[in-house]
């Protein structure tokens, strides 16, 4: 492939140089730093960087074209397109082969529960005998292969290529993947095909990126342009923009599937007990007649997320029997509402859950609170309710949208019993400042509060406060390994910190 062939197909036109070139690509990248010889660069402008600032980096790393918005003075090679960041992924498929072509692939956008929703169809799929390969915020966990760490939720347009490539390459039929609102916005997805788009739901988050929730809304509805002709939707029924979000699937399919607990939706649930271990539930539609079921995922927002899978799978053929077998034995991805039950030797349960936003952090903790007082009616001898503590241990990332600081704090005031808070990822923000805005949101409720910026110290004070009976939740890191703070990266998971820390 030339790169006279990538600009007759998607347009453009060849820029002046001083070499009269038609040169072969060999691959595509927007990083310099992976270009090697015979790559097309693509010279991106981006929020804090313009990438036409590395096109001669990239030129020496062996690059024989430069993709650009505006002509650039350079001895090589130049392909000048209007619309270059959606033209770098379709260049990339191209060059590719369009591996989304070959395989079923469905993508995921919503505020929470992306990552659980992935990790649960991947799982279903593999039930129903198919060889799903999925990434996302936790890891690249390709057919075939060991599975990575993840460096962001949604890779760049051109490594998605090279990924669904690979899955491909190693065996795997389908592919599954998490949509930020970002990869979105920064058309990552372009040159990829979806099969079924998915919409959890819509909260407060990353309003330092987009400014408003309606920006946010609007770069969440562009995942439905990304599906192939014929391809589905799912939307959550019960998020309260519901309808909005349906509207703009249809404008770009005709099958939108809705899901929900107890609504009219295409695929429903019926909850019949929640328990500290899972839940009974009973479900109907696409093609399954009411049946009982017991899901072994802890809390309501954990039933949304099943349906949102399952109805996903069930778009890619997956016969309703198997969905349902599948479903009785998934589990919890890492970092997600996962018990470190080493604390129960001392009484009292401690869970890590990732939630960091205002509406996830109201999940976790309604669901402990829920759970809680279950399990210890369920123990009692007499049967009598007896109820400990909630604590909630948490703090705010920073260089992130602060507007959601007060309100996660006035959520943790509101439902938790103790309040410990902490620093999250400060980044290059005072961790004290961040905490005073946390505080503003916390002082408005009854809450008990301990301030102590040090995580591991919080983590050590949470653990010596807590008696039996009490549930803890440490929130904000869930999976996570590390901690960002002034330009560092502090090797830090929660979970090892609490084994570490337990007296």
């Amino acid at each position: 492939m030339t790169v006279s062939d990538l600009v007759g197909a998607l347009g453009g036109e060849r820029g002046s140089t001083r070499r009269e070139l038609d040169p072969t690509v060999s691959d595509v990248h927007i990083d310099s730093r992976r270009v090697s010889r015979g790559d097309l660069f693509c010279a991106l402008p981006g929020l804090e960087v313009d990438g036409a600032s590395y096109a001669a980096a990239a030129l020496e790393r062996g690059a024989v074209c430069v993709l650009t918005q505006r002509p650039l003075e350079l001895d090589a090679a130049t392909w000048i397109h209007p619309e270059a960041r959606r033209v770098a992924g379709e260049a990339a498929a191209i060059v590719h082969g369009h591996p989304s072509h070959s395989q079923s692939v469905i993508g995921v956008t919503g505020t929470n529960g992306k990552t659980t929703v992935v990790h649960l169809a991947a799982s279903l799929l593999a039930f129903a005998g198919r060889k799903p390969g999925r990434l996302g915020t936790i890891e690249v966990a390709l057919w075939g292969r060991t599975p990575e760490p993840a460096t962001h939720t949604t890779p760049d347009a051109t490594e998605l290529q090279r990924l669904l490539e690979k899955n491909g390459q190693g065996g795997g039929d389908c592919f599954l993947l998490e949509a930020s609102s970002h990869a979105l916005d920064q058309e990552r997805l372009s040159g990829l095909g979806l099969d079924v788009a998915v919409f959890t739901n819509l909260g407060h988050d990353h309003l330092d990126y987009h400014t408003d929730l309606e920006s946010y809304a609007a770069a969440k509805e562009r995942i439905f342009l990304a599906l192939k002709p014929g391809g589905a939707a799912v939307v959550n029924a019960d998020d309260p923009l519901a309808k909005r979000f349906c509207r703009a699937a249809r404008r770009s399919s005709d099958r939108v599937v809705t899901y929900g607990i107890g609504s009219d939706a295409d695929l429903c649930a019926e909850l019949t007990e929640v328990g500290p271990r899972g839940t009974h539930l009973f479900l109907e539609g696409m093609g399954i007649s009411r049946t009982g079921l017991f899901l072994p995922l802890v809390g309501r927002h954990n039933v949304e997320n099943a349906l949102a899978a399952s109805a996903a799978v069930l778009l890619l053929g997956a016969s309703p029997s198997r969905a349902l077998e599948g479903l009785a034995s998934v589990s919890a991805p890492r970092g997600r509402l996962e018990e470190v039950l080493v604390a129960k030797r001392h009484g009292f349960q401690v869970f890590i859950d990732y939630a960091h936003t205002p509406d996830a952090l109201e999940r976790v903790l309604s669901t402990l609170r829920e759970i809680s007082m279950l399990a210890r009616e369920a123990e009692s001898d007499d049967h009598a309710l007896f109820e400990g503590r909630l604590i909630c241990l948490f703090g705010c990332g920073g260089d992130r949208d602060r507007e959601k600081r007060g309100s996660m704090g006035e959520v943790v005031g509101r439902l938790a019993d103790l309040a410990l808070v902490t620093s999250d990822n400060p980044r290059s923000e005072d961790p004290d400042a961040i905490i005073l805005e946390v505080l503003a949101g916390l002082r408005r409720t009854p809450c008990d509060v301990i301030v102590e910026p040090d995580r591991r110290a919080a983590i050590r004070r949470v653990l010596r406060e807590a008696e039996p009976g009490d549930v803890v939740l440490i929130a904000g890191k869930g999976h996570e390994s590390w901690q960002h703070s002034r330009g560092k990266r502090i090797p830090f998971e929660d979970s090892r910190v609490v084994r570490e820390e337990l007296p």
